[in-house]
């Protein structure tokens, strides 16, 4: 089990870390941004993502349930109903419940049944049977977003690409209109130098010398698709 606590009170990173460290079972790692957080999640799975002294109607906590594929739980500072939680939202514990109850409970959540460097591999090779340059920014800025996108139920939710433009901008220091660029200026040129079989197998009868590439959420959706599908026939 591998646990990231928020936090930027020392008295709770000390109080979760030797909670985890008696447990002897979690792997607990603890940051103190909202910055450190979503780069890390993007480059580092996590079963269970803390956000410590919450906030329900926070924006951050709307990029969060889009940056972390396992368990979201919250620590609140004031009671809270939890039939009312945020979607997305696993639990949610008051700020002052024991640490080693916090993760005792948190031991029984569901964990994911991929393995994430498999998941890492089929998004890498996805992305390269499309022809995108490796080097380009909008590469890794595409992986980083269908990572995003498989750790969701349901990604065809209009709002989720602005979320995860927010997400990459908020992980990369720079805004939402150049993670935007970056994105599209990768798959106009995959469009200009792929294997156009290699694009016929991804995305059928869309792709001919008469048509333009697809939109970025048409793009990002149709990969997630694939790769869905691959992981479903392999559960079979």
């Amino acid at each position: 089990m591998r646990i990231l606590l928020e936090t930027k009170d020392p008295q709770t990173e000390r109080n979760y870390l030797q909670a985890a460290d008696m447990r002897n079972r979690q792997r607990l790692i603890v940051l103190h941004s909202e910055a450190q957080v979503s780069e890390r999640l993007f480059r580092d799975p996590f079963d269970t993502l803390i956000l410590d002294d919450a906030d329900a109607q926070s924006p951050w906590l709307s990029v969060c349930r889009r940056t972390h594929a396992g368990n979201l739980v919250l620590l609140f500072t004031d009671s809270v109903e939890t039939a009312h939680l945020p979607d997305g939202v696993t639990y949610a514990f008051l700020r002052s419940y024991e640490p080693a109850e916090v993760l005792r409970r948190i031991e029984s959540f569901p964990k994911h049944k991929d393995r994430p460097e498999r998941t890492e591999a089929l998004i890498s090779a996805s992305l390269q049977r499309t022809g995108i340059p490796v080097h380009l920014k909008g590469f890794s800025l595409l992986k980083n977003s269908i990572r995003l996108m498989l750790s969701v139920d349901r990604p065809t939710e209009i709002r989720l690409i602005d979320g995860i433009y927010e997400a990459l901008a908020l992980s990369e220091g720079c805004s939402v209109t150049q993670i935007e660029h970056a994105m599209r200026h990768a798959i106009e040129s995959a469009w200009l130098r792929a294997d156009v079989r290699e694009l016929e197998a991804l995305f059928g009868y869309t792709v001919s010398p008469d048509r333009a590439a697809p939109s970025n959420a048409g793009f990002l959706f149709t990969v997630t698709d694939r790769i869905k599908a691959i992981h479903r026939r392999n559960a079979s």
